[in-house]
């Protein structure tokens, strides 16, 4: 007697299987305000990102890149907190988290949460604990998982906890931190409304990296709420001296300077101030498509240094416009996590090539036909950019 299908032994899937099964076409979630513009993006959105020297836009393209690493292996790993399935993916799931803290160490604004890095982090911690016995695992922590939980923290705006965990980071490992350390915990200090504090921990940071300039530029800021006059006005000096000219915070210490010099009655070096950033508000425009927008200070610099009339005229005409770029930063809010190449004509948004492939030197790149805002150097780089999340961008597009 034949046995029936019925009785046929089923196999049955291993763990790592059944996590993979469970994958299906994952579509990862951000933390809300952790998936947002940056301006480094739309620069290179706009093919401008050539024209200026500015070390910080470098720095976050190769922040962003290093993020794009860590991120993508971590994709490849099942989201599974089954022992079985972490042994198998142990180094991987080290190499990702480690690759994101050090994306998030080298500039922060480029390494965005999400569901899927917080499973990481548990993750992580999980495999960290594997090998260490019973006894030891309570309060068990090294460098990275110390860094990875104050990022955690950070985003989630628990700014105590951020600066408790930064602390222990510190007071452990202080001689092997970067400065950009310092500075994210005296963020925090700042949330918190611990500004003295806060001021030491940025004067740290300058210590460790004079060239840190946005340092000088939030003191210059802080000291200014304080009413600290003489300090604000040298620490804008001294950003003025390191920081570069095509920044938003340089803008803001010379209209700052521009204030804090007119209350000392120098108004011929307060005007100077006023005008180079007036002159500088257009380099900013050429590059990044936009004004640096109406704070406080820019209000109060406008209408202290002119007319009445032209007051009006130059704070209106900052105000966001808001179908200004629509289309251009709804393409990168789709795939800023997809690549670290944003929407140029002269650069492939999926590999960064900037010639067609297998053509002459200097041959144009592919643009996609639907949206006709995003350029490649092959069909495969269309066709997996599109599986990436173009395709997703360009319905919206």
């Amino acid at each position: 007697m034949s046995m029936s299908t019925a009785q046929e032994p089923v196999p049955v899937p291993t763990p790592d299987q059944a996590a993979q099964q469970q994958e299906g076409e994952y579509q990862d979630r951000f933390l809300e305000g952790s998936q947002r513009i940056i301006a480094y993006d739309l620069l290179d959105a706009r093919g401008k990102s050539e024209e200026t020297t500015d070390p910080d836009v470098k720095r976050y393209r190769e922040a962003k890149q290093t993020f794009l690493k860590g991120y993508d292996l971590a994709m490849t790993i099942p989201r599974s907190l089954d022992e079985d399935v972490l042994d198998k993916h142990e180094e991987d799931v080290k190499t990702a988290a480690e690759t994101m803290v050090s994306a998030w160490l080298m500039d922060d604004k480029a390494a965005p949460m999400s569901e899927r890095v917080l499973i990481l982090g548990q993750q992580y911690e999980k495999v960290l604990l594997k090998h260490i016995p019973e006894e030891q695992k309570e309060g068990f922590f090294i460098k990275d998982s110390l860094l990875f939980s104050a990022w955690i923290l950070l985003v989630g705006k628990q700014y105590q906890h951020c600066v408790t965990t930064l602390s222990l980071a510190i007071n452990t490992y202080g001689d092997e931190l970067p400065a950009r350390v310092f500075f994210l915990r005296g963020s925090c200090y700042f949330s918190l409304g611990r500004l003295r504090v806060g001021i030491k921990d940025l004067e740290r940071c300058l210590q460790v990296d004079p060239k840190f300039a946005v340092a000088h530029s939030v003191l210059g800021s802080i000291y200014m709420s304080l009413k600290e006059r003489e300090n604000a006005i040298r620490s804008f000096k001294q950003y003025l001296t390191i920081g570069h000219e095509d920044t938003a915070d340089y803008i803001n210490a010379q209209y700052s300077l521009s204030i804090l010099l007119s209350e000392k009655n120098k108004k011929q070096e307060a005007r100077k101030h006023f005008q180079i950033a007036r002159e500088q508000e257009k380099r900013f425009k050429f590059l990044y498509g936009t004004n640096t927008g109406m704070s406080d200070t820019k209000r109060q610099a406008v209408q202290l240094h002119e007319s009445p009339d032209e007051a009006r005229k130059i704070i209106l005409e900052s105000m966001p416009s808001k179908q200004h770029n629509a289309k251009m930063e709804q393409l990168i809010k789709a795939g800023i996590l997809r690549s670290p190449y944003a929407p140029n004509p002269k650069q492939c948004s999926n590999c960064g090539a900037e010639n067609a492939k297998d053509k002459p030197k200097g041959s144009p790149l592919l643009c996609c036909g639907a949206c006709r805002s995003i350029w490649y150097c092959s069909r495969d780089c269309q066709v997996s950019d599109y599986k990436n999340g173009h395709k997703l961008a360009c319905k919206k597009a």
